[in-house]
């Protein structure tokens, strides 16, 4: 195990694609090739090498003058002893101290000494100071301590913004789940991507080192959060919630604890509902809102969500919240969204939302969400087919389960037309054998295809899938899912 930990604490470089060395590349003392990792800072005269931190951080030097490391990748010149590096731009104000004092060191060193094949000095300061590396990374002096209640599954939520002591939060725009390990390392599972690496706390502290390729070309959430984790620098719970710090307060990232909650969401709640009007109990009358030329068919629109979040469109914006629920009682917090331009149904619209109290799921499908002491309530309709694509030939059909795989186990293997799901044109799967996606089995769902224009997306039941649909293989995962698992279909033919 120890072992393990101490491959995970060390910062290995993003390196993008190697380029072709160029024909005229001039050369360079082949003993300071290769990949080493940061000891300390020293001073000449004096034995004692400092650590900047209590990781190694890796360093990877090429012949056609490029180097790579964590937050210093860039290039350098070379001739005799001499050696002159440049850094690629970063934003320094985001930087951990530690990794500043490292690059300025680096922008400062003018002279090398390989000493031997294992250890490595690159002078600054005049000469007066050296970076130390060495061919290994530094052993941990012993196995990290990671704390128990951080050691579970945690949904992200967004990240907040704290100004003038006002708290903002920017929601996520899918659900994703971060999961922490036992043995420092950790996952995060995205539709868009999958992020791994190790963490290390001491404290508060946090810092996390995550595992090449690196994802810093997509501009995707992935790439974003990627990004964010490169600052943490801290974190806290508070209850069920977990905030990683960057830097300092006033900007973090929140997750809500996965446990919490299950069980009293209600899961027929969750999918995209379209409005029908406001109606009022009295009469049993129902105003259905006038749309006009900026309304189309996604507005006034409400989706609750698994993770206790919901998503909503008013009359002419979009907004974001929580909900929570607790029998038929059901809170709602509609914040996070611009509110202007509404037009009159939209801001009795947004109002109603934030009274609900109780909702009522219909015989004939429909859903009332009851608001001014029930006398008042909003009447929704299905909407999922408003929000999906129509599905595409090829997936049309029916298909017979191969395997369900997981990460770390093997898979379980089914025999074909054993269980089942077809695909209809009308919106519509039957499942045939099999309890999926919280169905029963003979149970006929609705799916969506490509629900909200999310590429390579499914929505059956209450559920986001990412599907990789290739000839006669289909690929489902769902997208909160950690460990898996992923359901793998073969085209049944009659």
């Amino acid at each position: 195990m120890l072992s393990i930990v101490w491959a995970a604490c060390t910062h290995e470089p993003d390196v993008p694609p190697r380029p072709e060395p160029k024909p005229d590349t001039t050369a360079v003392d082949s003993a300071l090739l290769g990949k080493w990792y940061l000891a300390g800072l020293g001073r000449v005269g004096d034995t004692t090498v400092t650590p900047i931190d209590s990781i190694s951080y890796a360093l990877e030097i090429w012949r056609e003058g490029f180097l790579y490391g964590h937050y210093v990748n860039g290039s350098y010149t070379w001739a005799g002893d001499t050696i002159h590096i440049k850094l690629n731009a970063e934003d320094e104000k985001r930087m951990p101290e530690q990794i500043r004092r490292y690059r300025e060191a680096l922008l400062s060193v003018t002279s090398y000494r390989v000493d031997n094949e294992h250890q490595m000095r690159l002078f600054y300061d005049r000469g007066q100071r050296y970076l130390l590396f060495r061919d290994q990374p530094t052993r941990p002096s012993k196995q990290a301590i990671v704390p128990q209640d951080l050691l579970t599954t945690w949904i992200y939520r967004g990240r907040v913004y704290l100004k003038d002591g006002k708290k903002t939060l920017l929601p996520n725009i899918e659900t994703g789940r971060l999961r922490f390990n036992a043995d420092t390392t950790w996952v995060f599972q995205l539709s868009t991507g999958q992020l791994t690496g190790s963490f290390r706390t001491d404290g508060q502290s946090m810092h996390f080192t995550i595992t090449p390729p690196s994802l810093k070309t997509s501009p995707n959430e992935a790439y974003y959060l990627r990004q964010a984790l490169e600052r943490v620098t801290s974190y806290k719970i508070y209850d069920n919630e977990l905030r990683l710090y960057e830097g300092g307060e006033e900007t973090y990232v929140t997750f809500q604890k996965a446990e919490i909650g299950t069980g009293r969401i209600n899961e027929h709640l969750c999918r995209p509902w379209k409005l029908v009007g406001f109606g009022h109990t009295a009469d049993g009358s129902v105003q259905i809102p006038e749309e006009g030329d900026n309304l189309g068919p996604r507005f006034f629109m409400l989706e609750f969500r698994v993770d206790g979040s919901l998503y909503t469109r008013s009359s002419t914006n979009m907004l974001y919240g929580d909900y929570s629920v607790d029998g038929q009682s059901l809170h709602m917090d509609v914040g996070a969204g611009t509110k202007v331009s509404e037009t009159k149904e939209g801001k009795a619209y947004i109002e109603a939302l934030h009274a609900v109290e109780r909702f009522e799921l219909q015989k004939d499908g429909q859903l009332k969400l009851f608001y001014n002491q029930g006398r008042d309530y909003l009447l929704f309709r299905d909407g999922l087919s408003l929000i999906s694509s129509p599905p595409p030939a090829e997936l049309l059909g029916k298909w017979t389960l191969a395997q369900i795989r997981y990460s770390a186990r093997p898979p379980v293997v089914f025999k074909p037309g054993e269980h089942t799901i077809t695909f209809h044109k009308s919106g519509y799967i039957d499942i045939e054998g099999y309890k999926l996606f919280g169905s029963i089995p003979e149970d006929q769902l609705s799916y969506g295809y490509r629900p909200w224009g999310k590429e390579n997306t499914l929505f059956i039941g209450w559920t986001y899938f990412t599907y990789n649909l290739e000839g006669e293989t289909l690929t489902m995962t769902n997208t909160a899912a950690v460990d898996g698992p992923r359901y793998v279909y073969k085209r049944l033919r009659k």
